[in-house]
């Protein structure tokens, strides 16, 4: 009984990890629109904050969900159906996206003492892709779980 009790922690864990992951993409697609309305400094600084802020959580949130996964991953035995490696590799490629963003144009923004348009232009597709591939991610857990 207790040891179901804690893998349903784990479970909530990851699902957390992954709700605050894709909600926060789709959180940083919504600022950019937003600030839209700003003038040019004022925009750069809120985005500047929004994509630093969540990319900063991150990196706590991504060890989380992998390490979260992984132990559901093996408490399986490796015996999952399909929709689970999809999953899998959903996951593992948001993190490429989420490192080369956070190494790339969100260093360089934040270096930079004007940031410019691509550099946002490159986090928004960056963020639009994780958002995508979170969303793909979350069907496939929902069809693997009915599977």
């Amino acid at each position: 009984m207790t040891s179901n009790f804690l893998w349903s922690l784990v479970l909530a864990l990851h699902l957390l990890c992954i709700t605050y992951w894709v909600g926060g993409a789709v959180f940083c697609l919504q600022s950019r629109r937003a600030t839209r309305l700003l003038e040019a400094p004022q925009a750069t600084i809120v985005l500047l904050q929004s994509y630093g802020r969540f990319f900063r959580a991150l990196w706590h949130v991504v060890p989380l969900a992998v390490i979260s996964g992984a132990a559901l991953f093996i408490r399986s035995g490796g015996h999952l159906p399909w929709p689970y490696h999809l999953m899998s590799l959903c996951g593992v490629s948001m993190i490429v996206l989420f490192l080369s963003a956070f190494f790339g144009p969100l260093r360089a923004a934040r270096r930079a003492i004007r940031p410019q348009p691509h550099l946002f232009t490159s986090l928004h597709r960056r963020a639009a892709a994780m958002a995508l591939l979170g969303f793909i991610a979350i069907i496939a857990g929902a069809i693997g779980h009915s599977v």
